[in-house]
């Protein structure tokens, strides 16, 4: 079984877009930490060339060391 976990975010480049996708990022944390994930890392990257804005979020899995 994988002890961490890494979630993808994207959505299209647009005005308002950052806080979209920064509440869909806080939304998949807080969800996932309710279910026993510890959180390790939140990275928001802007594909300039492709339109579109990325979060990658890693977590820990419940019951892992």
């Amino acid at each position: 079984m994988k002890a961490v976990e890494i979630f993808m975010i994207r959505k299209s480049f647009r005005p308002n877009s950052s806080e979209a996708i920064r509440q869909e990022a806080e939304d998949l944390i807080n969800e996932k930490h309710y279910k026993g994930y510890r959180l390790i890392n939140v990275d928001f990257d802007v594909a300039d060339n492709a339109g579109y804005i990325y979060a990658f979020i890693t977590m820990k899995r419940p019951n892992t060391y």
